[in-house]
């Protein structure tokens, strides 16, 4: 039974956070130099980390996929992050 316990305590603290999650795709935004150009300035990484709408976008691997292939979506994103942080 105890073994049980500590299978089950270790599944629960190994399981991905929204935090780690976050990290991982913002680490994957990274190669865009747009996003690079937007992460360096304060106020706009305080929204991409703090924002609900913004880690709801960037949680949604398919929002993701779009923003980064799409002009016109990561413009979009831009001007959000923009907008938020006024």
């Amino acid at each position: 039974m105890d073994e049980f316990k500590d299978l089950m305590s270790y599944g629960i603290l190994m399981r991905p956070t929204s935090y780690s999650k976050l990290k991982l795709v913002i680490e994957g935004l990274t190669s865009e130099e747009w996003f690079r150009d937007l992460y360096k300035v304060s106020s706009y990484n305080t929204v991409i980390w703090k924002n609900k709408e913004i880690r709801k976008i960037l949680l949604d691997s398919q929002k993701v996929k779009m923003i980064k292939k799409d002009k016109e979506h990561s413009i979009q994103f831009i001007n959000l992050v923009k907008e938020l942080a006024k």
